[in-house]
C-alpha cells in the first residue's frame, strides 16, 4: 500500500510496538525527539544511521546517551559508498509492519515533503528486511566518542556545503510552458456525450463565480445531466437497481449550479447526478434526528451512486457524503459491520472482484482496489475514514475513453451502477427493515 504521510502511521504504531528497527540516511533532531516522545517505554529500539548526508552530531550524542538502556541500540553505517536507505520496521504483538521508500527521518520526510513510501505487511517480506538490517548492523561502527568526534569535523564542512546548495536552489525558478490553447482543444467532442462546453463550465476560473455567465454555463451541463437521467432511470429495473431513487427534491435532481452563499463562495468544480435512498427513508431519518437536525439528513447526506463530471474527467462512483454529519449513519454502520470477520472478508472479496480500473478512496487517500495484500490490510485502510472527506468506490474515465461516447455513456453508467450496487446494499445503513 502506498503511504505519503508517514507521521500518522508512526504515531499509531509507536504507542504499542514492542520493537523497532530504523535504517536511515538522514536523521533530524526534532524528528528523533518526536519518536522518543511518542514511543512507549517498553519498546526496544534499533537504529542504523548514515552520515553521508548531514545528520547533526547532536542526534548521535542523544543516541549515545541512551545506549546504557538495554532497550536501545544504535550504530553508524559508513562505507566508500553512500548509505541511502529509508527503512522502518515495527513489531507489534509478533506482527511485523515495514515502510520502505523515500522518506528520511526528518520533519519533511514524515509529513511535509512530496514522498513515496510503501507499507509492507507480508511477514515473509518483513523478515527479509529484518535480515537485511541485521546483516548491515554487524558491519556498522559503534557510537563512541572517537567516532562521533571524527564525524563532527566532517559535519561542519557538510553543513556549509548544504547552506550553499540551499541558496542555489532558491536562486532559480522553474517555469512551465505557457499553453496557448485550452487542453480540451485537443479532444474531438463530436461523438462525446458531454461536450466541450459542459466540461468548460467547471474550469478553475469559474469555481467561485456566481455571475450570469458562470451560472448559464453550469446550466448547460445540468440540462445534459437531466437528459441522461431521462435516458437511464427508466432502465434501472432491467439492471436490478430499481430501488435506487433520485433526489426527491425535483429542483435538486442534479447538484447545485450556483453559490448557496455568494458572500462565502465554495468551489463548484463539478456537477453530478445521484441515486440513493427513497423519500420515505429520508423522512424516517429526519424524524429520528429531530427538527433541529433535519437539514443534516437530506438525500445528499446518505450513500448514493452517482455520475460526476468535472473539467477533465467523468467519474461513476458509490460514495458516502461528507461534512455536516454527511453519511454518518452509513459510515457508522459500515465501521461497526467491519468488526465482524465474515463481513470484512466478504467486503475484501467483493472489492478484489472489481476490474483493475476501480479504486477506493478513504480519508483523502486513494488506492486501487487490487492493491491490498490482505483482509486486515483493507480493514486498516478503511479505519482512516474521515467524515470531512468522501468515502468512494468507483472508476474515473478520461473524456476520450470509448465508454464516454454519446452512444456508450448511458449504458456504461448503468453497467457500473449495477456493479457497484451490491456494495451500496452491503455498506449502507437501513433505518427500516427491508
Amino acid at each position: 500500500m502506498i503511504v505519503t504521510d508517514l507521521k500518522s502511521d508512526f504515531e499509531e504504531l509507536l504507542v504499542t510496538a514492542s520493537e523497532i528497527w530504523f535504517a536511515v540516511a538522514l536523521v533530524k533532531e526534532s524528528t528523533y525527539d518526536f519518536i522518543q516522545a511518542s514511543i512507549n517505554l517498553y519498546c526496544k529500539q534499533n537504529y542504523l544511521v548514515g552520515i553521508d548526508l548531514p545528520t547533526n552530531p547532536k542526534v548521535l550524542r542523544k543516541m549515545q546517551s541512551q545506549l546504557q538502556n538495554k532497550l536501545f541500540e544504535a550504530a553508524i553505517y559508513k562505507t566508500e559508498y553512500n548509505f541511502h536507505p529509508k527503512v522502518y520496521l515495527f513489531k507489534d504483538n509478533d506482527c511485523l509492519t515495514a515502510f520502505v521508500g523515500s522518506s528520511n527521518l526528518t520533519d519533511g520526510g514524515l509529513e511535509h515533503n512530496i514522498e513515496l513510501n510503501y507499507k509492507i505487511t507480508s511477514q515473509e517480506d518483513c523478515l527479509s528486511i529484518l535480515d537485511w538490517f541485521n546483516t548491515l548492523y554487524k558491519e556498522s561502527f559503534p557510537l563512541t566518542d572517537e567516532n562521533i568526534l571524527a564525524y563532527e569535523e566532517e559535519f561542519n564542512s557538510l553543513e556549509e556545503i548544504e547552506k550553499e546548495l540551499k541558496k542555489k536552489r532558491k536562486s532559480f525558478k522553474l517555469r512551465k510552458p505557457v499553453s496557448i490553447t485550452n487542453p480540451l482543444d485537443a479532444i474531438d467532442f463530436s461523438d462525446r456525450y458531454f461536450k466541450k462546453e459542459h466540461h468548460l463550465a467547471f474550469r478553475k476560473e469559474l469555481w467561485t463565480k456566481d455571475n450570469k455567465e458562470a451560472i448559464d454555463e453550469r446550466e448547460s451541463a445540468k440540462i445534459k445531466c437531466e437528459e441522461l437521467h431521462k435516458s437511464i432511470f427508466p432502465r434501472f429495473k432491467d439492471y436490478g437497481i430499481q430501488i435506487l431513487e433520485p433526489n426527491p427534491m425535483s429542483d435538486h435532481l442534479v447538484s447545485m449550479i450556483r453559490q448557496i452563499d455568494p458572500t462565502k463562495p465554495r468551489p463548484i468544480n463539478a456537477i453530478w447526478l445521484s441515486y440513493g435512498k427513497n423519500e420515505n427513508e429520508i423522512k424516517e431519518y429526519q424524524r429520528l434526528v429531530g427538527f433541529d437536525q433535519k437539514s443534516k439528513q437530506t438525500f445528499i447526506h446518505h450513500a448514493r451512486l452517482q455520475i460526476r463530471i468535472d473539467y477533465k474527467n467523468i467519474g461513476i462512483w458509490l460514495l458516502f457524503a461528507k461534512e455536516n454529519e454527511g453519511g454518518i449513519f452509513d459510515r457508522d454502520f459500515f465501521k461497526v459491520s467491519m468488526r465482524n470477520k465474515v463481513y470484512r472478508e466478504k467486503f475484501y472479496q467483493m472489492l478484489n472482484g472489481l476490474p483493475n480500473d476501480y479504486f477506493i478512496s478513504v480519508g483523502g487517500t486513494k488506492e486501487f482496489c487490487h492493491n491490498f495484500n490482505s483482509v486486515e490490510d483493507l480493514h486498516d485502510f478503511c479505519k482512516k475514514d474521515d467524515i470531512q472527506k468522501y468515502f468512494i468506490i468507483g472508476r474515473d474515465y478520461h473524456i476520450p475513453d470509448n465508454e464516454m461516447s454519446e452512444v456508450n455513456l448511458p449504458t456504461e453508467t448503468l453497467k457500473v451502477f449495477k456493479l457497484l450496487f451490491p456494495f451500496y446494499e452491503m455498506m449502507r445503513h437501513r433505518f427500516m427493515p427491508q
